[in-house]
């Protein structure tokens, strides 16, 4: 009629129900909120509400008229208040609920409370099917409780009881069929007829509280020679109980009421059972059993192995076992011997070699079982084969084997395995030594801690046996590179994390099916361009990606500025929303991606500089360089094409070669010697080139003139320092003539003239015949506008 609308209320702080949301929504969520007591009319504007949820408040009074309007309310939820079972609830506070179904006030009775009755009117609600409560530490429940004659499941949380005696649940329905008691953390003592009320019980669930195994089993006996759809008793026995009940043997007499009832699902795991007499198993109805659950405990198989796998081949309805965690008998066990010779008393260490020789194990593996897990076993094993025929095994674990020699499995037939795990044990005993068949049905591969570097070095094609699987898991196997896998056409997801990759394999790339890729918990700083447009084009084209970078050690720089744009960019799903802690070069800090990719130019603003003056100068010899190019072709069009026809046959026969030992030639003045050092040191030191002058370079001795010449000859460019003093520089002349001679040869590329406090009318004469060839920089006086003289000096020559 309105839909399915729900109101999401929680977490708001809301102290009182509110009044504002539409009057037709089902569903009402109101839990962590501060909400102390319900009163009347609390919710009478809703009255289509099915849903209501009000855990994790303070709540510790329900007025009589609380819940008046809501009919068709199913589920009323307060788990996690502080509702006490004497005193909190008024009568009548339910009286309205015609139709709710299950009830659950879990978890509100934190502390212990002495023996008193339930005080909870319950007898309202004659539909109620599921009840959740705590169980106080001697419990009463009253007559109201038997008016609950549609209960069929009974969940008792926070269990404070220290006794359960037979007439403790008298008063509860005999309707139950689910029984649950999972949270008796205090030592429970159960009598034997405490479950005699529940006739028809289904499911009987003492998982995790501390009422011992043997105790368990007692009071199984008002369901002999019936049916039962799951038996839960794993984690009952506590070790260091003070009532004698410790650890377990299993015997036929412990053994002899679960015996005779027909089970569907029976745990058993980690209850500190050292020992299974012959004939403990001997279930007269073995084709009830659907799954079957033993792990965890500390028994070994010398002594039943043969008995219970024999009893295992009659439960022919048998779909999920799990042999898992057992610590078993040491492999290669060093004995102590004491000798005395001589009244000299000597300690040697022996190996057992004395033993009786070993008996190879062939297990035959149910046909009709399709989950199966035998993992974790610690010690001597005899295993050597596993064999199916015509199996409709599906799910196999069969790893964390402490084991040097690695049984061959074996299925003949048809096989169906889709699921197989192989982690914890050395992939060169395994699917290195060939003792895997052909599993074309194979979806699912997990080699985790195999030490898979082992051969994938040397066999590149380890995975033939599985060409089909889907999802492969080969992370925590401390891989640095990864040269292939072998053809996966079909393969979707992929885990490399918690490995030690600083790049990601380019073998990624030739899986065309693949959706998923963990990379996480490893050494990488970025994420190639190449393996980003792979993924990119993977998620255009299959419609999803997802890829998992968390805990590497990413880098943000300039030089995965691309990365980290892509990471804000990119449509593919990403771990933590793309955001990842990352290293900061620049500030030597670590912070989020996002932060930096949103901020970059704030964290990185040298990179941008960079990037301009780099397209400046490009930009800017480009435009000189075709200015000068194109001026150059217009004015001496002719003497090119002269030049070109006179020297056309000496190139075609003789490259041209000039060698130049100075990048520039100064000629200056005494009023100039602290300005060439200048020039001196932002040539050389900043820029990187040769010059020459003479004060440091002209050889002592020889004839000024020559050097002079000499010098110019070997120089790529020259530079004029034009000051007042030059007037009297008679030096100054020659030079000019020389460099005019150079620069007519050709051997000069450029020729610089600086004026520095002198006006442009004294600048001598003799420069007139080459001012077409000169640049001129005016030197200037202010600070600001020194930088550009420098920088059209350096554009000029370098």
């Amino acid at each position: 009629m309105f839909g399915n609308k729900e109101a999401q209320c929680k977490d708001q702080g809301l102290t009182s129900v509110p009044i504002n949301l539409p009057p037709d929504i089902k569903k009402l969520d109101l839990s962590y909120n501060r909400l102390t007591r319900l009163g009347p009319n609390s919710f009478h504007r809703y009255k289509y509400l099915e849903h209501l949820i009000l855990d994790n408040n303070l709540m510790n009074f329900l007025g009589a008229k609380a819940f008046i309007g809501l009919s068709l309310l199913r589920l009323l939820s307060m788990v996690r208040n502080q509702l006490n079972v004497f005193t909190s609830y008024q009568p009548g506070v339910f009286e309205s609920l015609q139709n709710l179904s299950a009830l659950d006030v879990r978890r509100n009775m934190n502390t212990l409370n002495h023996s008193d009755k339930y005080n909870i009117p319950v007898g309202e609600l004659c539909n109620l099917r599921e009840l959740s409560i705590d169980l106080v530490l001697n419990p009463t429940f009253g007559e109201q409780f038997k008016k609950l004659h549609n209960l069929q499941t009974l969940r008792f949380d926070y269990c404070h009881s220290n006794f359960l005696y037979n007439e403790t649940f008298l008063d509860l329905p005999v309707t139950i069929k689910e029984f649950h008691m999972t949270t008796c953390k205090h030592f429970v003592v159960v009598e034997s007829d405490v479950l005699i009320p529940f006739p028809h019980l289904k499911v009987l669930n003492l998982t995790n509280s501390n009422i011992h195994l043997k105790q368990a089993l007692s009071i199984l006996h008002p369901f002999q020679n019936k049916s039962m759809d799951a038996i839960l008793f794993r984690g009952l026995t506590r070790g260091g109980s003070k009532h004698g009940l410790s650890t377990v043997i299993l015997t036929p007499e412990t053994m002899k009421y679960i015996l005779t009832i027909c089970i569907k699902t029976l745990d058993v795991s980690d209850n500190e059972i050292i020992s299974v007499e012959k004939g403990s198993f001997s279930f007269k109805y073995p084709e009830c059993f659907e799954n079957v659950m033993i792990s965890a405990n500390s028994f070994s198989l010398d002594n039943w192995a043969f008995d219970f796998f024999t009893h295992l081949y009659d439960m022919t309805n048998l779909k999920l076992f799990d042999f898992s965690y057992f610590p078993l008998r040491f492999k290669n066990a060093i004995f102590l011997d004491v000798v005395i010779e001589n009244n000299h008393t000597t300690i040697q260490r022996l190996e057992d070699r004395q033993r009786l020789e070993r008996i190879n194990i062939t297990i035959m593996i149910p046909k009709q079982i399709q989950f199966i897990r035998i993992t974790h076993l610690m010690g001597r094993h005899d295993l050597r084969e596993i064999q199916a025929l015509n199996s409709s095994h599906r799910h196999f674990e069969v790893s964390y084997f402490e084991t040097d020699d690695f049984p061959i499995f074996t299925f003949e037939g048809f096989n169906s395995l889709e699921h197989l795990d192989l982690s914890g044990i050395r992939s060169d005993i395994t699917i290195g030594a060939g003792k895997i068949p052909f599993l074309i049905h194979l979806k699912t591969l997990i080699l985790k801690e195999t030490k898979l570097y082992y051969i994938l070095e040397t066999n590149t094609s380890i995975l033939s046996f599985c060409p089909n699987i889907r999802n492969l898991d080969i992370s925590y196997n401390y891989m640095w590179k990864i040269d292939s896998l072998g053809k996966l056409p079909y393969l979707k997801h992929l885990n490399l994390s918690h490995n030690l990759l600083d790049t990601v394999p380019d073998v990624v790339t030739i899986f065309d099916s693949l959706t998923e890729l963990d990379l996480s918990h490893n050494q990488l700083t970025t994420i190639q361009i190449k393996i980003r447009n792979w993924i990119d084009t993977q998620h255009n084209k299959i419609g999803t990606f997802k890829l998992y970078l968390s805990n590497n050690p990413l880098i943000c720089s300039c030089n995965t500025k691309t990365f980290l744009s892509w990471i804000l960019k990119t449509k593919v799903n990403l771990d933590k929303n793309g955001n990842y802690s990352c290293w900061i070069s620049s500030i030597k800090k670590i912070n989020y991606t996002k932060n930096v990719a949103e901020d970059f130019h704030h964290y990185f603003v040298d990179c941008d500089t960079t990037v301009w003056i780099k397209l400046g100068i490009s930009l800017l010899v480009s435009v000189l360089s075709s200015l000068i190019c194109i001026t150059l072709l217009y004015n001496f069009r002719w003497r090119i094409i002269f030049f070109f026809f006179r020297n056309f046959r000496r190139f075609a026969e003789k490259g041209l070669e000039l060698t130049f030992d100075y990048d520039v030639y100064v000629s200056y003045s005494d009023d100039c010697i602290s300005f060439v050092k200048e020039l001196q040191k932002k040539v050389e030191d900043d820029w990187g080139f040769k010059i020459c002058f003479e004060d440091r370079d002209f050889v002592v001795g020889e004839s000024i003139a020559t050097e002079r010449a000499s010098f110019i000859h070997r120089c790529r460019h020259v530079i004029f320092l034009v000051s007042p003093s030059i007037v009297e520089n008679e030096w100054t002349r020659f030079e000019i003539e020389r460099a005019k001679y150079e620069k007519f040869s050709k051997n000069l590329q450029k020729i610089v003239v600086i004026t520095r406090d002198i006006p442009l009318d004294d600048i001598p004469v003799e420069f007139s015949t080459i001012w077409k060839d000169v640049l001129l920089i005016q030197w200037p006086v202010e600070q600001d506008e020194l930088q550009m003289a420098w920088q059209k000096l350096r554009l000029w020559f370098f």
